[in-house]
């Protein structure tokens, strides 16, 4: 018997008993399903993370006094370091052979107001003049802050596009003032728009001039510093360079540990990764319990199916078949029913997929990775659990099976 005809056999079996050939394939259609969502929703999230952290560039990296601290205790050891400064920005952007530019900037969270209207919960950031040298935040109207605006604490703002929405309507916000807490301060541009991260807008901000900021905020705090390379060859000396001039800077004796942290893009995603990684093994496991019941069901159902064609399998080893040619069989039977469950199962599980990027603010991407995952796990299942009731059909005696009832 080839491979042609006892798939045959196995889909005739499948059209003849349709609601038990379904109720068996109904694990492996969840489990595989489930397995193409997991993916595709991990593997468009990876995408988008990393999209995000190098959007203003693969050789950009900040410095600050906390750094990535995940526990109370470190986050209240680093707040006790010394703050850094504007100065410390200077000397990185003078004296660093292998770095382009180095701004410093300080950020709060704020109400604005204009006029009756007040929009809540905005992020109102102060920068040096250098900051569309090191950060994505491109102007759409209007014009960006320049350095007289720093040399001359103007009360000058870039808006972002929600800002403007939301403030000004329809009228052109170009000259127009807003206020935050006791400040006015003169709309000079308003930003692209930028859209939204995970259901997070983006262009709630408002970009001043740092020297402005400490108007608001006032003079004590630390600031947080953008360093660009002058290219990805540069990224590493940059960040050693920087390394050396802050602990110069800041009298940290040798074999003592920097009192400052450099936070790159690839730590970040690194970070990200090994939270994704985690969360995807959990739900990928929950998903191939469904595979195994779906697998112990075909077993059982192939072991009815071997007790029901047990005189069928004695006239066709009476009629020369070999053990192997009824064990093949049986296998391909097996990995043609869980096959069909992975079709299914494939095809549900990109809808789904879809529908998540559809109706929520998830991004997703089918990879040809996570289709040849499900597909290939589906029959790997059929063949595994198929393999006992085949191996059960092989050995059967002919002259018992033709005497069977």
């Amino acid at each position: 018997m080839n491979l042609r005809e006892s798939a045959g056999i196995a889909l005739g079996a499948i059209r003849a008993q349709k609601l038990r050939s379904f109720l068996t394939l109904l694990g492996v259609i969840i489990g595989v399903s489930s397995v193409i969502a997991v993916v595709s929703l991990v593997q468009g999230l990876n995408q988008y993370v990393a999209r995000q952290l190098t959007s203003s560039g693969s050789n950009v990296f900040s410095v600050d006094k906390v750094g990535l601290a995940f526990d109370d205790l470190t986050f209240r050891d680093r707040m006790r370091r010394p703050d850094l400064t504007r100065e410390h920005a200077a000397l990185v952007a003078a004296a660093a052979r292998h770095v382009a530019a180095a701004c410093a900037d300080r950020t709060t969270i704020a109400t604005l107001r204009r006029g009756a209207k007040s929009l809540g919960s905005v992020e109102v950031t102060g920068f040096e003049p250098g900051y569309m040298q090191v950060n994505d935040l491109p102007v759409e109207r209007g014009r960006a802050l320049v350095e007289s605006d720093e040399l001359h604490h103007a009360p000058a703002c870039v808006i972002g596009a929600d800002v403007a929405d939301q403030l000004f309507g329809g009228v052109d916000p170009i000259d127009r003032e807003i206020r935050v807490r006791e400040q006015s301060l003169v709309v000079v541009g308003v930003g692209k728009h930028l859209g939204s991260a995970f259901g997070q807008p983006r262009d709630l901000y408002v970009l001043v001039p740092l020297a402005t900021f400490a108007r608001l905020e006032g003079r004590i705090g630390s600031v947080e510093i953008k360093v660009r390379s002058r290219g990805t060859d540069d990224f590493e000396q940059a960040q050693d360079e920087t390394r050396a001039i802050l602990r110069a800077a800041r009298h940290v004796r040798p074999g003592q540990p920097d009192d400052f942290e450099i936070v790159t893009p690839e730590m970040l995603l690194s970070l990200w990764r090994n939270l994704s990684g985690a969360i995807f093994i959990v739900i990928v496991g929950v998903a191939l319990i469904s595979l195994v019941v779906g697998g112990i069901v075909i077993m059982n159902i192939m072991l009815v199916s071997v007790t029901e064609r047990t005189r069928e399998i004695g006239i066709r080893k009476a009629l020369g078949a070999r053990r192997r040619d009824i064990l093949f069989q049986f296998l391909i039977e097996a990995a043609t029913l869980s096959s069909a469950g992975g079709i299914i199962g494939l095809a549900l599980g990109i809808l789904f997929s879809l529908l998540i990027g559809v109706i929520t603010p998830l991004p997703v991407y089918v990879s040809p990775l996570a289709v040849v995952l499900g597909l290939v796990m589906a029959t790997l299942v059929g063949v595994f659990f198929g393999s006992y009731p085949a191996a059960r059909a092989a050995r059967l005696d002919p002259i018992e099976a033709l005497r069977y009832e």
